[in-house]
């Protein structure tokens, strides 16, 4: 039983409305236009330089080149969140991780 079906089941629409009122108070800077626009920067500025600089590194490098570099991702994510944050990834994480990079390596002879 999910919580919608047993919402509607009880009569009660889902969602109820009302619901994003509920949550204003939870986050005191939703009426701030700075706060806006800091939000937007910090989340299209790097999205927006990273995809750049992803095309323009896939233009000078061959197909097979790129497709090895993109899928590191998982070996670039794992050592930047255990030098950085001290996480250590499971052994299902580092074989998940390790059959990416070896299908990539394959899919590239």
């Amino acid at each position: 039983v999910t919580a919608s079906s047993a919402l509607a089941s009880a009569g009660t629409p889902f969602p109820s409305p009302g619901w994003a009122q509920s949550l204003l108070p939870l986050w005191s800077g939703w009426n701030s236009p700075v706060v806006w626009l800091l939000l937007a920067y910090s989340a299209v500025g790097p999205g927006a330089v990273a995809d750049l600089l992803q095309q323009r590194g896939q233009r000078e490098t061959s197909a097979s080149e790129s497709n090895i570099i993109l899928c590191m991702e998982s070996v670039f994510a794992t050592i930047c969140a255990f030098a950085i944050l001290g996480e250590v990834s499971s052994l299902k994480e580092m074989v998940g991780g390790l059959l990416i990079v070896v299908a990539a390596v394959l899919a590239s002879k």
